[in-house]
């Protein structure tokens, strides 16, 4: 009808994409928690726990596990927000999250649904939920929501580092010999993310080293483009200190976020994890501008 307004489609992410909570608030982002599972107790990321306490208990826990939130956790989202989604998850290829809300889909009823797989982890996922977000505030069709979300999935990029490879181990996520005789000679992964996977990148023989070549893989990639860089840490701001000021020296730093990273995250590489997530500020110019 001439004169009605367009709703404005709503985005839908899991925690472990580990958007802020005042950008949450501001973009009016839907957040369905990730299970962090820490010695046989269930615990709602965001909900029953902050990141930081989670870090707390998992430096403590003897066991650890994560689990995607049900399909019925997704559908109860759906069906109270209603009208057109696009709902946006950490990688398929790292976690069923994805698969969950595909499911969930297929049930609602009084909304339509469309999922992305992010491709990505922490913000790198974030950054494209933001993307999104941005575009949906500006009365964008549920398809111009979701392009933007894939342009932006093309151009982001995350690495991370942990200062010990136990947790990796513990997680399986690296061969136990191979951690073990990495532990012995003090060698830091740079890791990133291809394709939903993460891969060793490069290695280090220092924490500081490993902060160095994060920022050095990322200048080599982005040069002096204007970015958004997202610095996450598990308890450890001396370390994000340290990423944040290589980052602002070797790049071209036009937005900065810097926030706890994901607790989904620091189950498999442990307290002391840090990461960056960086995308072209093209992407997410509107973010300086609310």
């Amino acid at each position: 009808m001439k004169g009605v307004t367009p709703l404005t489609v709503k985005v839908v992410v899991d925690s472990a994409l580990n958007i802020p909570q005042d950008i949450v608030t501001l973009l009016d982002i839907a957040v369905v928690p990730v299970n962090i599972v820490i010695d046989g107790e269930t615990y709602r990321e965001g909900v029953d726990a902050s990141r930081s306490l989670l870090v707390t208990k998992i430096g403590q826990s003897k066991q650890l596990g994560t689990s995607q939130p049900s399909p019925g956790d997704f559908l109860t989202v759906y069906e109270h927000l209603g009208g057109e989604i696009v709902s946006i998850h950490i990688a398929a290829r790292s976690s069923g999250t994805y698969q969950s809300a595909c499911l969930a889909a297929t049930m609602a009823t009084k909304a339509k649904v469309v999922t992305v797989d992010s491709e990505q982890v922490a913000l790198g996922g974030g950054w494209q939920a933001i993307a999104a977000a941005l575009k949906a505030k500006q009365k964008a069709t549920v398809e111009e929501v979701v392009e933007a979300a894939e342009q932006a999935k093309a151009e982001v990029s995350t690495f991370l580092t942990v200062p010990t490879l136990k947790y990796l181990s513990r997680s399986g996520r690296v061969n136990f010999a191979k951690a073990l005789i990495a532990s012995l000679l003090s060698v830091k992964p740079i890791m990133g993310i291809n394709a939903g996977l993460v891969e060793v990148v490069s290695k280090s023989r220092s924490m500081p080293g490993a902060l160095k070549e994060m920022v050095s893989l990322l200048k080599e990639k982005y040069g002096q483009r204007p970015l958004a860089v997202a610095i996450m840490h598990a308890e450890d701001p001396g370390l994000a200190s340290q990423l944040q000021l290589l980052a602002e020296k070797e790049l071209k730093v036009a937005h900065l976020l810097v926030t706890d990273l994901t607790a989904s995250l620091v189950v498999h590489g442990g307290p002391g994890t840090v990461a960056i997530s960086v995308i072209p500020m093209e992407y997410v110019s509107g973010l300086k501008a609310q």
